[in-house]
């Protein structure tokens, strides 16, 4: 009798094992493809495929459903990773002389893992509590500094495509969806219905919207287009080639008042390369406002503000960038060289026929605080100046045009671009 007994329960022992790895293994097939959508979404969704933009929407619902803590991890990297995956070649250039791939390596690596680890952290098996944790996640990530100088690509930017001009609206209706998917699985499972609905339905996914009404871009192929020299001879050779090759586009005969330039293109002004590059404006174009892309040192001139001005009959306005890259640009706060912080600042233009300009300068563009910073202001024009000689071959150029034109379509403001490739 004794010895029936043991034989059943090894028999009960071995079937509840069993049943525990089949389980084990349907949860990890179940999580496997739970990531492997998640890439898919970031490669295509940005910088391959414009209507899948719309499908940017469904990882966070992705990671509602991961059965757990390391699988929702993995969702969240996944599209991370795939999203930003022009980094790793763009910065192999941008942060070496010799191309090399170990500082850009860990640069890729470092920036989307640390801005997936809110929603790791967050992350917990019961549907109340992780639906109470939603929000936290993306503030987090997205807003509160330190993370919000490397929380790139918010999923929730593309709120846009379905709740066009809503605004902060959209993206708080949005934010609210994600709290039920997470409550519940069936609002999870009707969420990606309806999410892949609006991406295949006619006049989905995204498009640029219109041209701002008097404003011209010019985007450039100087090619690397770094800092200045602060000597005077080359910086007025280097003011003569920029506006020679304008010169060639006849901006004076166009019906805009308003001609945009990119990022960094006057190098890095001092008060006497400042002066040179007001003069040749007022003399290429005297009847426009220029805007363009400036370094103005500060302090001991050893570090600077990476600068969008203004200049219009003589008179000069700037803003300067936010978040700059880290790293390459910003140092640190106690680093001696290298890009200023400016987290707190609103980026706006006041343009000379009282409009209001949001002004987001390269890397801004793929970072969520600088976005809305500016949106608080409620501009008229997004004016995006870009420098991406360093990344002109790889996703990233089209993943920033797709990235500003989902807020331009979200907040119903009409964007602008002017890069140098």
């Amino acid at each position: 009798m004794k010895a029936a007994f043991k034989a059943r329960l090894r028999a009960i022992s071995h079937t509840s094992r069993a049943n525990m790895a089949r389980h084990f293994r349907a949860v990890n097939k179940k999580d496997a493809a739970l990531v492997m959508v998640s890439a898919c979404i970031g490669y295509a969704g940005f910088a391959t495929i414009p209507r899948a933009a719309t499908l940017v929407l469904a990882v966070p619902v992705l990671w509602t459903l991961a059965k757990s803590r390391y699988s929702a991890f993995a969702v969240i990297l996944a599209y991370k990773l795939a999203a930003s995956r022009g980094l790793l070649p763009g910065a192999a250039v941008f942060l070496s002389e010799n191309n090399s791939f170990v500082p850009a390596a860990a640069l890729y690596f470092l920036l989307p893992f640390c801005a997936s680890l809110p929603f790791l952290a967050l992350w917990d098996r019961e549907t109340g509590s992780k639906a109470m944790l939603v929000v936290p996640a993306f503030l987090i990530t997205y807003l509160l500094p330190p993370l919000s100088l490397i929380g790139i690509i918010n999923p929730l930017i593309a709120s846009g495509t379905i709740f066009r001009g809503w605004g902060f609206a959209g993206m708080m209706t949005m934010l609210a969806a994600y709290v039920f998917c997470a409550a519940s699985r069936k609002a999870a499972y009707a969420a990606l219905s309806l999410i892949a609905v609006f991406a295949i339905l006619p006049g989905g996914g995204w498009n640029i919207t219109r041209a701002p009404e008097g404003i011209m871009a010019a985007d450039t192929s100087f090619g690397r287009l770094g800092s200045g020299s602060f000597n005077f001879e080359r910086d007025y050779d280097r003011a003569n080639m920029v506006f020679g090759e304008l010169g060639k586009r006849n901006f004076s005969e166009s019906t805009a008042k308003i001609i945009v330039l990119p990022e960094t293109i006057a190098g890095r002004l001092n008060k006497t390369g400042l002066g040179l590059w007001r003069c040749e404006i007022q003399k290429s174009l005297p009847d426009k406002t220029v805007i363009f892309g400036a370094e103005l040192p500060t302090g001991d001139g050893k570090k600077y503000d990476n600068a969008v001005l203004m200049t219009y009959r003589g008179k000069i306005a700037f803003t300067r960038q936010r978040i700059p890259v880290p790293r390459s640009m910003y140092r640190g706060p106690f680093a001696k060289t290298g890009a200023n912080l400016h987290l707190w600042e609103c980026g706006i233009l006041s343009l000379p026929d009282g409009r209001k300009a949001a002004v987001i300068i390269c890397y801004e563009a793929f970072l969520t605080w600088p976005f809305l910073t500016s949106m608080t202001q409620k501009p008229d024009v997004i004016i995006c100046a870009s420098n991406l000689w360093w990344c002109k071959d790889t996703s990233l150029p089209n993943s920033q045009r797709t990235i500003v034109s989902l807020w331009s379509l979200l907040f119903g403001v009409p964007a602008v671009f002017a890069r140098n490739i």
